[in-house]
């Protein structure tokens, strides 16, 4: 007598699971990946990560993939991603390069500021 209920119910769940696997099809076509350079802001390493980033607003959505880990897949909270997001670069600092000589000298260094003047006697 009440089979009708069951099969109804039955097929109305698939009918959601269906409409809701649709919908993260569609949206996971707005998504790419990118490899980047960073460095991780738990361990201070510098990693390369693949990060997936959506298409449409270009903020980051998570780590795929990081170099730091053995097995590549992150297991952590993924601060990256959210300092990313924030606008906060964790780009890996590269090596200081000494200053050729016909650069001027920034603010805080001896002779700052000083125009070139006659050469002394």
């Amino acid at each position: 007598m009440a089979d009708w209920l069951v099969v109804l119910l039955a097929a109305a769940g698939g009918v959601v699971a269906l409409i809701v696997g649709t919908r993260s099809l569609l949206a996971r076509r707005h998504y790419h990946t990118s490899e980047t350079p960073l460095v991780c802001p738990r361990t201070g390493a510098p990693v390369r990560c693949r990060l997936v980033v959506d298409g449409r607003s270009e903020e980051s959505v998570e780590v795929a993939h990081c170099s730091l880990l053995p097995g590549g897949r992150p297991t952590c909270e993924q601060d990256c991603v959210k300092l990313l997001n924030l606008g906060i670069r964790l780009a890996p600092v590269e090596p200081a390069r000494p200053p050729r000589t016909h650069e001027r000298p920034d603010a805080g260094e001896p002779g700052a500021g000083e125009e070139p003047g006659p050469p002394s006697p």
